[in-house]
Parts: C-alpha cells; sequence; structure tokens
C-alpha cells in the first residue's frame, strides 16, 4: 500500500501544497519579500484560496480544509518566525 491508496489524490495534494507552500514563504522571508507577520498571513491564505478555487468540493468542507492548511502551514512557520528578523504590529 502505498501513500496515495492510503489517504487519497485530494489529501496528498493538501499535503504536498502545505509543505510548498511553507517553503516557498521560507524563501521569501529569507529574500526579503515578506517581512511583516500579517504580510506572511495573507499571503498564505490567499494561496490557500486559490488552491481550493480549482477543487470542486462542499462549502463546509473547503472551509475545514482552508482551516487545516492554515493551522498547519502557520504551526510550521512559527520556528523560522522566530529564527529571523519579521516586523509585527502590537
Amino acid at each position: 500500500m502505498n501513500i496515495v491508496e492510503f489517504c487519497g489524490n485530494m489529501e496528498l495534494a493538501m499535503i504536498k501544497f502545505v509543505y510548498s507552500l511553507t517553503d516557498d514563504v521560507n524563501e521569501k522571508i529569507v529574500r526579503k519579500k515578506l517581512f511583516y507577520k500579517e504580510q506572511i498571513v495573507r499571503y498564505v491564505q490567499k494561496q490557500i484560496d486559490v488552491f481550493f478555487m480549482k477543487h470542486n468540493l462542499k462549502a463546509a468542507l473547503v472551509q475545514t480544509y482552508k482551516n487545516e492548511c492554515f493551522n498547519t502551514i502557520m504551526f510550521k512557520l512559527k520556528s523560522i518566525l522566530k529564527e529571523k528578523p519579521i516586523f509585527q504590529c502590537i
């Protein structure tokens, strides 16, 4: 049994998307294209919205997937945000 059979195509696509977006945000932070925490959050949310536009799913399921993706990405970025100098509004 491989991972596609275990979790399905949609879930596998979401996992790949989460890892690729996390790497993309990390690269943008290093290159100083993203330097505000709010800017990072907006970028992540926009990319998640674009990713789910192409899928035909029920609205409630899409919202749940979006929240899970956002929480996973922000959790993975938490350590990166602590290491790098990121501006934040208080």
